[in-house]
């Protein structure tokens, strides 16, 4: 049998994978590639999930036990050691959410495949270093699944897919997103990390019979506010009457994880909190007690019944919900700024999607009511046809 050692110098040497599976679960000159399937995330494991589709991108980093005698209750190395951490580039090729290994620059330039498996021959590849567990994370941004490299910049809210730059954040180690609002125009222009993580071990057999199915979470929260006019018409408005909504409090900074902890759990995502006394936010605190305000985007189509919608991606603690709006079509008519303060403390929660529906009342919110929805079983579909299970 393959010494462990011995396992990763050749996983480590041999860049494709196209070698001849034997029966212990290596191969005749390496070992037994991983294979995956992507999909979304499901309210269960054995639940089924749409498909990644063609196209996607995304970096995988793959944990497990090397020392000769580790079993699965051993301590990961991870993260400082990367000898237990290996990285690679994968992108779906084809309707059913398969993944095949690529150049980190994603370029398909002069890129030569395997006839057999469609991988880019120069890219990493993983292997199964032995029979104990291995930890798959995987991680994108949802809103540039396609067009996501390994070259962005997170320092403009964007997915930087290198895990060797690491934010060291409250001991873990973290991917730094910038939740401010800046010049985007739209919640598609919005850092939207989404992560999958997987335990499994190869089982023997074919490399297809011991296939990792990824299933991916949005890591931050969905706001949505949709806003009309009272039912006893006491405020005569229409959508050019509603100016802005914003939320109060919530982050400015949102940290994903890119790496698990040494017993093998990985670490939630979190945020930094808004410090009242941070001195950046003093003219802030003037209109807005809790610091931070974001000034959410517009929905293209309203939501049917409903003047105006909001949407944005967001994260931390909601404080309130402010709507600034006229009572009447006419512009010069007395202006409104209301505060709905029912949030008050709310810490969003990741792969959720919350939804304010609110009626106006001369000078004040009349009627709230609310639903916090899982975000991923909502109307956010990767629009693939087809499902991805635990079970096919």
């Amino acid at each position: 049998m393959l010494t462990v050692a011995l396992a990763m110098a050749i996983a480590l040497t041999f860049g494709a994978c196209t070698e001849t599976e034997v029966e212990n679960g290596g191969t005749q000159k390496g070992l037994m590639p991983v294979l995956f399937s992507a999909g979304n995330t499901a309210i269960t494991r054995s639940s089924s999930a749409s498909y990644m589709p063609e196209g996607s991108r995304f970096v995988c980093s793959m944990f497990f036990h090397a020392g000769a005698s580790d079993t699965n209750e051993s301590e990961f190395a991870a993260p400082v050691a990367d000898v237990n951490m290996t990285t690679a580039w994968l992108k779906i090729n084809n309707a059913t959410g398969n993944a095949v290994y690529w150049n980190q620059a994603y370029n398909d330039d002069n890129v030569t495949t395997d006839k057999t498996t469609g991988f880019d021959v120069d890219a990493k590849c993983f292997y199964w270093q032995n029979r104990l567990n291995h930890i798959f994370m995987a991680l994108t941004d949802y809103n540039k699944l396609k067009t996501q490299d390994g070259t962005d910049d997170t320092t403009t809210g964007t997915l930087k897919l290198f895990p060797e730059v690491q934010t060291q954040y409250k001991e873990k180690y973290y991917l730094a997103y910038d939740l401010k609002k800046g010049t985007k125009t739209a919640m598609t222009e919005q850092p939207d990390p989404i992560l999958a993580v997987d335990t499994a071990c190869a089982s023997g057999g074919t490399a297809e019979a011991n296939r990792v199915k990824l299933f991916f979470k949005h890591q931050f929260a969905q706001v949505q506010v949709n806003v009309k006019g009272s039912a006893d018409n006491s405020a005569e408005i229409d959508a050019a009457c509603i100016e802005k909504v914003e939320l109060l409090g919530v982050a400015e900074t949102g940290y994903v994880p890119y790496c698990i902890n040494a017993d093998g759990t990985l670490s939630a995502a979190t945020s930094a909190p808004i410090n009242l006394d941070d001195s950046k936010y003093t003219k802030t605190i003037k209109a807005n007690p809790y610091g931070s305000c974001f000034n959410m985007f517009v929905c293209s189509t309203p939501v049917f019944g409903y003047l105006k919608s909001f949407e944005c991606i967001a994260f931390g603690t909601l404080q309130g919900i402010r709507i600034t709006w006229r009572e009447t079509k006419d512009t010069t008519s007395e202006k409104h700024v209301t505060t709905f303060k029912g949030v008050t403390n709310l810490e969003l929660k990741s792969g959720t999607k919350y939804i304010y529906n609110m009626e106006l009342r001369r000078s004040l919110i009349a009627d709230v009511t609310a639903k916090i929805l899982p975000w991923d079983m909502d109307d956010t579909d990767y629009s693939a046809d087809g499902t991805i299970s635990d079970e096919n």
